[in-house]
């Protein structure tokens, strides 16, 4: 072709609208993902006691579907709004039910992605499968621990504190242990990735952790903890973890508990606040019931009880004065200000 035609080329393609071919870009990882490496690049002798970690409240929970059936535990009044399971014409109160259960509406790799550095996820045994579970069934576990593990690998510096809720009575607890002794994401398994430092995990270092790129905080305890012991195939974090409930249904006890738990916290225990806005906090059958009736969702009802806008921030400064709270956890957070104001609060 003569060298004229080849700089007139662009221009007649342009002219006939013959559309370039593009390559498909990669979305931009969000800063978020790899917040703990960026806050503490030149705080490498930090300690996870010592860190606010954000997380989120039954983590699991968008995974629950109506299609999937009631799971066990759940309250008194839910079962009687979801009525017999071969019932066909429950439609509304069942979707009324899931958008409760669903405290969380993203999946693990999103939260996690976002910034959130606790997870919780209830498993139970459904028709011989591990499923996870908040009053309604959710997904296998299976496809969540890979999406756990995944974020593990790619993003050794952070550090996840991770939680199971168990409803498995011991003759299940082997098939748990070997999902979690499963290989995944390049060939590591869960336990794989378990800090097992011989230190409290509260007092291990970000150095300590990176150098035996272990991220995952795991530290069961009780005769679970002793049958994992006795497998030996999944090391497992040291120290105590406490838990600080606040099942309520006023921001007002979510300050209470707050109040109660952060000022006597012991340096050496990992402790996690928890705030629920919950069915359990209501005072009767009859204000579960127009709690569950009254709000579409956990979205709808943390903003009509005064859970949302700047209410974690505001929480952080009052009550981290001493740096003590550790582990804040709530349900429902989409718009990521709990993140945000966890995020902050350790750049300081």
């Amino acid at each position: 072709m003569p060298p004229r035609t080849c700089l007139l080329l662009p221009l007649l393609l342009a002219a006939c609208d013959i559309p370039e071919t593009k390559t498909p870009s990669t979305p931009a990882e969000p800063a978020t993902a790899h917040w703990m490496s960026d806050v503490f690049v030149d705080r490498p002798d930090t300690t996870v006691g010592s860190i606010l970690l954000p997380g989120a409240f039954n983590s699991t929970s968008y995974a629950c579907d109506a299609a999937y059936g009631m799971s066990p535990g759940a309250p008194a009044v839910v079962r009687a709004l979801w009525g017999d399971e071969d019932t066909t014409d429950n439609e509304e109160n069942r979707d009324l039910i899931v958008a409760w259960a669903k405290t969380q509406d993203r999946p693990i790799a999103r939260q996690l992605q976002e910034g959130i550095r606790f997870v919780e996820m209830n498993v139970t045994l459904k028709e011989g499968e591990l499923v996870t579970w908040h009053s309604v069934y959710g997904l296998p576990l299976d496809g969540i621990l890979d999406e756990l593990v995944a974020f593990s690998v790619a993003q050794p510096d952070e550090v996840v504190l991770i939680s199971f809720g168990l409803t498995l009575d011991s003759s299940s607890w082997p098939l748990f242990a070997d999902a979690l002794a499963q290989p995944r994401t390049d060939g590591f398994s869960l336990c794989d990735r378990v800090y097992d430092g011989a230190e409290p995990a509260a007092l291990a270092t970000l150095a300590d952790i990176r150098s035996r790129q272990r991220n995952l905080i795991w530290s069961p305890s009780g005769d679970f903890r002793a049958y994992l012991e006795s497998r030996g195939d999944c090391p497992l974090s040291q120290g105590i973890v406490d838990r600080s409930w606040s099942i309520t249904v006023s921001p007002e006890g979510v300050e209470s508990a707050l109040a109660a738990s952060v000022p006597t916290r012991d340096p050496e225990h990992i402790l996690i606040n928890d705030f629920v806005f919950s069915l359990d906090g209501a005072a009767s059958t009859g204000e579960q019931l127009n709690y569950l009736t009254g709000y579409h969702g956990v979205q709808e009802a943390s903003e009509a009880l005064g859970f949302s806008g700047d209410f974690p921030e505001r929480l952080i400064e009052r009550y981290d004065v001493d740096g003590k709270m550790n582990v804040f956890a709530g349900a429902y957070y989409q718009d990521t200000l709990l993140i945000d104001a966890a995020i902050a609060r350790n750049r300081l």
